[in-house]
C-alpha cells in the first residue's frame, strides 16, 4: 500500500470515530458513516489539492481540507439517513387482550 492510502484510511477513521463520539449514538449507520468518511477524506484531499489550500499538511495529503470534507460528508449521510422512512411499530397480538375474546364490550 502506498503510504497515502494509509493514511487517507487513518485519517477517515479519526473523523469517524471523532463524529460518533460526538454524536453519542452510531447504530446501523456506521458503516454509511465510515464510507462517507472515507470518500469525504478523499475528496477533501483532492479539493485542498487543487485550491491550494495548505494550512495544514502532511507531505502531499492535505488534512484540514480533508477532514472538514468528511465531516461535512457524515453529518449530511446522519442528516439523510434522519429523513428517510421509519419502522412502524411493532403490531399487538390480539391474544393478548386483557378480555380474552369478547367482543361485546
Amino acid at each position: 500500500m502506498t503510504p497515502w492510502m494509509v493514511l487517507t484510511v487513518f485519517v477517515a477513521a479519526i473523523n469517524l470515530t471523532t463524529f460518533i463520539a460526538l454524536r453519542g449514538r452510531w447504530y446501523r449507520r456506521v458503516l454509511f458513516l465510515a464510507l462517507a468518511s472515507l470518500v469525504g477524506t478523499m475528496v477533501g484531499n483532492a479539493i485542498g489539492g487543487r485550491t491550494g489550500l495548505e494550512l495544514v499538511r502532511i507531505g502531499d495529503f492535505h488534512l484540514l481540507a480533508a477532514c472538514l470534507v468528511a465531516q461535512v460528508a457524515m453529518l449530511a449521510t446522519d442528516l439523510l439517513a434522519q429523513l428517510g422512512p421509519s419502522r412502524p411499530p411493532p403490531e399487538r397480538s390480539s391474544r393478548g387482550n386483557r378480555d380474552g375474546d369478547r367482543t361485546d364490550r
